[in-house]
């Protein structure tokens, strides 16, 4: 029986309560706020029937409780340090992305990880829906030939933001918070990237301080193809759904294209709508991995991912593109 920690309300951690809901080689041993003494009210209410422990301050969680993974989803500004103080504690970390908020923590976590020799991963449960599923099987079966421009979209009602979104040292930006999941997208269908240019802006962010309400990412990608990324928090607020993820790809072949859950292919043969297979649960994609000993990808594609979205602030708060290393 795996020991699973939660530390944090400010993400994703609904992730991990999906595992422990179908799962019986896992219980939720304790959970506490990222900052001692911080507001865990949500989380304590949802994670109320596992009856875990709870504590104030998540290095005491660490050095009582001693669990073996990590659940992380603090304040943004946090979760490469207390990712780094878990790995540390010996927990296997399953991290809210991005993984830093700034380069230099980034590269601190990085060194990190890699000499605890325990996984990490990122929480980008969208690659687990059935259309991106469906879709990336597609490109890789080579369907629409060989990837030569891609689009991904994050469209977001604004709704009622956390205060911390307001503060560009606490949240990170729109780029590195939303742009990410369609970043990782791109990667996962189009492979490295090599170089980011990108822009963002404040204007229409409904008196959230330095919150960008747009933003845009142009990348070259390692093949030679070309991607671009749009993430905003302009959606309607009488929109039926809170979120619209789109992805196109265009290949030498054909196009493929997901839209509101759907997945469309257009090839050789005229326009068709694929079917999809079944969700899978992430976190339980995670632990699987654990089992299996295969981790390494998934840390690679969460870090390379925040590297390409920090450059790609970074490009957009000093106007020039910016290469962007291997990881």
């Amino acid at each position: 029986m795996r020991k699973v920690a939660i530390i944090g309300q400010e993400g994703h951690f609904n992730y991990a309560l999906e595992s422990l809901a179908v799962r019986d080689d896992i219980e939720l041993c304790a959970i506490a706020p990222g900052e001692q003494n911080g507001d865990i009210g949500s989380l304590i209410k949802q994670t109320a029937k596992y009856s875990p422990h709870i504590y104030s301050d998540y290095h005491e969680l660490l050095q009582s409780e001693l669990p073996d993974i990590a659940v992380i989803n603090p304040m943004f500004c946090l979760t490469a340090r207390i990712t780094m103080d878990c790995l540390k504690a010996g927990a296997h970390c399953f991290s809210e992305k991005p993984l830093a908020t700034e380069i230099g923590d980034l590269d601190m976590l990085k060194q990190c990880h890699a000499q605890s020799r325990l996984a990490l991963c990122g929480m980008f449960g969208i690659k687990e829906e059935p259309w991106f599923i469906a879709l990336n099987r597609a490109v890789a079966d080579g369907e629409i030939g060989e990837v030569r421009l891609i689009h991904g979209q994050k469209s977001y009602r604004m709704g009622t933001r956390p205060e911390f979104y307001s503060h560009r040292e606490l949240f990170g930006g729109i780029i590195p918070w939303v742009a990410i999941h369609a970043v990782d997208w791109v990667m996962s269908v189009g492979g490295r990237c090599t170089r980011v240019a990108a822009s963002h802006s404040t204007y229409a962010n409904r008196g959230n301080g330095d919150m960008e309400a747009t933003s845009a990412l142009l990348m070259d990608m390692e093949n030679g193809a070309i991607a671009t990324v749009t993430a905003d928090y302009l959606r309607p607020t009488a929109s039926a759904r809170h979120d619209d993820d789109r992805l196109r790809v265009t290949g030498t072949r054909g196009m493929i294209e997901a839209i509101d859950g759907r997945v469309y292919l257009e090839n050789d043969l005229p326009k068709r709508e694929l079917e999809l297979p079944p969700r899978e649960i992430y976190f339980s994609r995670f632990i699987d991995a654990i089992d299996a000993g295969m981790t390494d990808e998934l840390a690679c594609e969460a870090l390379a991912a925040t590297r390409v979205c920090l450059l790609a602030r970074e490009s957009a708060d000093v106007g020039a593109r910016m290469d962007v290393c291997p990881e």
